[in-house]
């Protein structure tokens, strides 16, 4: 049965937490006597009115939540939080209109990274750090998220392709409550090490702490319309390289590190990760020397930093690739579908998956050869079963069918293929920049009509949810008691 007044109660926290975060961009508004002060002012004193009244009239002595709630709260939050959000960037004059502001807010929580601001250095300080904060705490919650919540669910082994640790139970014994903390530990912990080293790097404070927010959440918002191009600093991109590499490796791992099991970090979903990365760093490095006549090394540097963007769904970037060909732009397609690996804060379909499909298909192959024989599907040592089978096929269909329809109505308004296809994938696998002369990495979102910028926004959410709490909730049976 679902108690509305537990997941009123619980949305009601979750929108304090936000309005508390707002009052660091308004801080800084208010030192650096901005206009912007004001309306964080508005924006912070309405969300926390908001979130504290939730929580003073829904406040129960009994905090119960079953699954149900669970699945409720999840939901429901992400566009309450996404309204919210947008606030400061609506109240900003460099906001043309509310559609912009929800499409910003929304690239921000979600970490994809797309934006519709076509010159970011005009923006004012406080509305720079709103921007990255709101990524940092999106990344957050979506690991929290991946980790901790969605195995709650436990339907159709959900359990299994979101948490790494499974094959050695031995390694975690935490509740959700308890794993949210360590994760929130290693967060942390990776900002600080990040903000740390840029500063070394030769960034000033207030760039090096926005990176790190959004290299670690894997986001790509940056203070810089040429983003970390603009530094031309290999030591930077080094530093950067390196946090998004450990942003999109499963955060599963780190907690059992922290059980001194170092193994783990030898998972296959890693060493495929890197075995990709591998593969298309130099494909596509070698492709630009022979093409575009770079030298070796330079191709080599930009193909590593942008491939790594790309693949981890961070969008960063140091070159505009959409001018690099056909071939390089196949590449960046197909890792902005392939993604990070599973209980990180990339996005994209996920290794893991990639591994249950590739094993059904050799399972297939097999029952061809002998159909008598019987095959099983192993990953990891652990028995795929139907159901985990069936789960992952439907997110597949989901995930091809919703960049299918985005595709559709791009072509609808007019636009090429490169710039429809690439808007959908960018947008469902959350990475952030797209392709071609309207949205790649040296362009904005700013000229798509706002239909589609809503469109755009509903598939970072779909992505960011990965489709099952939301199909959820559409089941009637969710709703019976």
């Amino acid at each position: 049965m679902i108690n509305l007044r537990i997941v009123l109660f619980f949305i009601g926290i979750l929108i304090s937490y936000l309005g508390i975060a707002m009052t660091l961009p308004l801080l800084i508004e208010i030192k650096n006597s901005d206009m912007n002060a004001t309306n964080f002012l508005i924006s912070t004193l309405l969300t926390l009115f908001l979130g504290i009244s939730l929580i003073l009239a829904f406040k129960e002595e009994e905090k119960k939540i079953n699954v149900k709630d669970t699945i409720l709260i999840t939901t429901l939050s992400w566009p309450v939080i996404i309204i919210l959000s947008s606030l400061p960037f609506y109240l900003d004059v460099n906001c043309k209109n509310y559609i912009d502001a929800i499409f910003e807010a929304t690239s921000g929580l979600t970490t994809t990274g797309a934006t519709v601001y076509n010159k970011v250095e005009s923006l004012s300080s406080g509305i720079l750090i709103w921007r990255a904060l709101l990524q940092w705490l999106g990344g957050l919650g979506i690991i929290v998220f991946a980790i901790a919540i969605i195995p709650i669910f436990n339907i159709g082994g959900i359990r299994l392709f979101t948490q790494d640790w499974s094959e050695k139970p031995r390694d975690l014994h935490y509740r959700p409550k308890e794993i949210a903390k360590l994760l929130g530990s290693i967060y942390v912990s990776f900002t600080l090490i990040i903000l740390i080293l840029l500063c070394a790097s030769g960034l000033n404070l207030f760039d090096a702490f926005s990176h790190a927010l959004t290299t670690i959440a894997t986001g790509g918002f940056s203070t810089k319309s040429a983003s970390i191009g603009h530094y031309n600093n290999i030591f930077t991109e080094l530093i950067i390289i390196l946090g998004m590499l450990a942003a999109s490796l499963p955060f599963t791992l780190y907690i059992a590190c922290f059980r001194k099991n170092f193994t783990s970090l030898f998972d296959s979903q890693v060493l495929l990760f890197f075995s990709l990365i591998i593969f298309f760093v130099l494909s596509i490095a070698l492709w630009i020397h022979l093409n575009n006549n770079i030298n070796i090394f330079l191709a080599l540097r930009l193909s590593l930093f942008n491939g790594i963007s790309i693949m981890t769904g961070t969008g960063y970037s140091t070159a505009n690739f959409s001018n690099w060909g056909y071939f390089a732009n196949t590449m960046f397609l197909i890792m902005m579908l392939l993604g990070g690996c599973s209980g990180s804060t990339t996005g994209g379909f996920k290794i893991f998956r990639i591994q249950v499909l590739w094993a059904l298909v050799i399972k297939e192959l097999k029952t061809v050869r002998s159909p008598r024989a019987i095959s099983n599907i192993n990953l990891k040592n652990i028995n795929i079963n139907e159901n985990i089978i069936n789960s992952v096929m439907l997110i597949f269909f989901c995930f091809i069918l919703s960049i299918f329809l985005i595709a559709s109505a791009f072509t609808y308004y007019g636009y090429d293929f490169i710039t429809s296809i690439s808007a959908a994938v960018t947008s469902v696998s959350v990475v952030g920049p797209g392709l071609g002369n309207i949205i790649g990495p040296e362009e904005s979102f700013s000229q798509l009509p706002g239909v589609l910028k809503l469109l755009l926004a509903f598939g970072m959410v779909l992505g960011r949810l990965e489709y099952l709490a939301f199909l959820i909730i559409l089941a009637p049976k969710f709703w019976i008691k």
